[in-house]
């Protein structure tokens, strides 16, 4: 009992250090008399004006086109679903700024097709479309998950009352999904409002309020006017947090009985032809890289050339590259030990103290990266730890625990709650206990936390662009760089190398989770 105090009080102090510490001291640094003069200028209207407009309609869209994909995956006889799920998730394997990139490819004043038909979408419209291609897969993702605990038979009751389609849809499907989307609402919305890659990439003279923060911070490095405008950034996350706490979930006890699926060739046809056109263009974005990548100038000269490849492996490609695999792998590991101890504490050792522990992990949910990042900078920048290995890898654990810790969570609560009876009786420590025994009955979720926080490391810009140095910088911010200067060819080539290293990652995770299944299914130890 007394090691898990001495965690609890371990954990308790880390995410008040590294959560509401920053926080506070973010606070602490706005001029409460400047904040009536930056909120009436032009500039911030404009950036604040614009940013909803373009927020709400990629909102929109993303979360019907992830309705309308997981409805097809889930409600049609649609082929290869465990595939197709995972290939409509490859647009989280890069950094936002990578999908603006793929648009100026494709879109821009000199894009692919673009400069056949005399148009461009750098503006709005470019920033609304890279924020689709970024977002609806968070948006998918969450509402499948919530089709797989609809329970079947409530169909069969609403049919047996003499219920139309339409009204099952209301009362059955809306019900059941309604929490799922919400939350895939307000996750979108926070993650277009608070994105800054895709407004920076294709953007233009369309100013957005995190990029106004960026020129803020990283131009004029006024931490105070960035401060302010970093308040405005947590309100949509900060409802977000408040919603998925306190709305009940109708979630149905017995909603993983599998579904019976009517077969209609004419529904399923047209689904699944609409499926695979989404997945076309995800391709076409991302074979855009590819291209971009092997001829000499987009614009004067189309032969083929490495001359991009050799550039950026001059430049130090691989020292980028070490970097991001170190502070990923890093992250990964120590984010997966803290996030499961987290949720070990929580889940399965009641208490106030356990309560607030709950409280301060899911705070982060409402912290966007470039908020925890500026946090950061105003917080550390007289540590030892500052524009260090240490300050980056904190940070990515920081802004992506909640996720893996409510993982771990959840599956923790589905272990047999009389282990530790069981081990104390047998006089068996609590630390060998999960080792031997709650580790092994959790294995896949750990994995999945590990690719989550390795994923992200390795496409985040937003939480490291205020952190970094030249002996410290990830591969990610790279893009950036090169975006900035118009070397679109390098930069693509840096966003197909995450692309290719979280693919690789997702792969060995995917193959290991098959064997074990395998394993399973036919008895092998």
């Amino acid at each position: 009992m007394k090691k898990i105090s001495k965690s609890k009080l371990f954990v308790c102090i880390f995410l008040l250090i590294f959560v509401v510490y920053p926080l506070i001291e973010m606070l602490l640094q706005v001029s409460w008399g400047g904040f009536g003069k930056l909120v009436t200028s032009d500039n911030f209207i404009e950036a604040l004006t614009n940013s909803l407009k373009v927020t709400t309609a990629s909102t929109i869209v993303s979360i019907l086109l992830g309705y309308f994909l997981a409805y097809t995956l889930n409600r049609t006889n649609i082929k290869h679903r465990a595939v197709l799920k995972v290939l409509l998730t490859l647009p989280m394997l890069i950094p936002s700024i990578s999908h603006g990139l793929g648009l100026i490819n494709l879109f821009g004043v000199n894009g692919i097709i673009s400069k056949k038909f005399g148009f461009n979408i750098i503006g709005p419209v470019g920033i609304m479309m890279g924020s689709v291609l970024y977002s609806f897969p968070i948006a998918f993702l969450m509402i499948d998950d919530g089709f797989h605990y609809i329970n079947p038979s409530m169909y069969d009751n609403a049919k047996v009352l003499g219920l139309s389609k339409w009204q099952s849809f209301k009362t059955v499907t809306l019900c059941y999904l309604k929490k799922p989307l919400l939350s895939a609402i307000f996750s979108v919305f926070t993650m277009a409002f608070t994105d800054y890659g895709v407004p920076l990439a294709v953007g233009g003279k369309f100013l957005t309020l995190p990029v106004f923060l960026y020129k803020e911070v990283i131009g004029l490095l006024d931490f105070s006017r960035g401060t302010m405008i970093g308040l405005f950034l947590l309100i949509p996350a900060f409802i977000s947090f408040l919603f998925d706490n306190f709305t009940r979930d109708y979630t149905s006890s017995n909603g993983e009985k599998e579904m019976i699926i009517k077969n209609s060739k004419f529904k399923d046809t047209i689904l699944t032809i609409c499926t695979y056109i989404v997945l076309i263009i995800i391709f076409v974005i991302i074979g855009s890289f590819v291209y971009y990548s092997f001829i000499d100038n987009f614009v004067l000269n189309k032969a083929f050339s490495l001359k991009h490849f050799d550039y950026v492996i001059g430049d130090g490609l691989f020292e980028y590259i070490f970097n991001s695999l170190l502070i990923a792998i890093v992250v990964s590991i120590v984010g997966c030990i803290i996030a499961y101890t987290t949720a070990y504490i929580t889940a399965r050792k009641k208490g106030k103290l356990s309560k607030l522990i709950h409280i301060f992990t899911i705070l982060s949910l409402a912290i966007p990266g470039v908020v925890l990042g500026l946090s950061y900078t105003i917080s550390f920048n007289n540590f030892f730890i500052y524009n260090t290995y240490i300050i980056l890898i904190i940070v990515n654990i920081i802004h992506f625990i909640a996720s893996p810790y409510l993982m771990a969570y959840n599956a923790l609560q589905k272990v047999n709650s009389n282990f530790e009876a069981v081990a104390k009786t047998c006089n068996i420590s609590i630390f060998k206990l999960i080792i031997d025994v709650i580790v092994p009955c959790t294995k896949k979720t750990i994995r999945e936390m590990f690719s989550y926080f390795f994923v992200n490391s390795m496409v985040t810009i937003s939480a490291v662009a205020f952190l970094f140095n030249v002996e410290t910088m990830p591969l990610s911010l790279l893009i950036n760089n090169y975006e900035g200067t118009m070397m679109l060819g390098e930069a693509a080539i840096v966003s197909l190398i995450i692309l290719i290293i979280n693919m690789f990652v997702k792969g060995i995770i995917y193959i290991i989770n098959r064997i074990e299944h395998n394993r399973s299914m036919y008895g092998v130890n």
